[in-house]
Order: C-alpha cells, then sequence, then structure tokens
C-alpha cells in the first residue's frame, strides 16, 4: 500500500499465498494448474486497477 502525506493511501499490489493441500504427490502439478487458471479467471482480481499475484504453497498429505 502506497500512503500519501493527506492520510489518503491506494493499493499497488496483492499477494495471495493460499496453502493447497492433495491427497497424493502426482496430484501436485494439477493443484498448480487450476489454481493458475482460476487466478486467471478471477472477477476480483480481473476487476482492480493493480496486480493481484498468486504465490500458492502446495503440498501433499
Amino acid at each position: 500500500m502506497k500512503t500519501f502525506p493527506d492520510g489518503s493511501g491506494r493499493m499497488t499490489e496483492v499477494v495471495l499465498r493460499p496453502e493447497v493441500t492433495v491427497k497424493e504427490s502426482t496430484m501436485m502439478e494439477l493443484a498448480r494448474t487450476l489454481h493458475h487458471q482460476a487466478h486467471d479467471l478471477c472477477f476480483i482480481a480481473n476487476s482492480v486497477n493493480f496486480p493481484v499475484r498468486a504465490d500458492p504453497e502446495v503440498r501433499s498429505i
């Protein structure tokens, strides 16, 4: 967030760090691919005037 002397501010970037757990390690790459596709189609990320980055952590149980 960037702030200005008058007390106002604006978002300059948002980084999302979701934690995704899959049942099998063979599903990890699919989970990353599906997360990337969901981010590309995200209504919120496509509606704001600043970058929204997704940095998911994918692990298996």
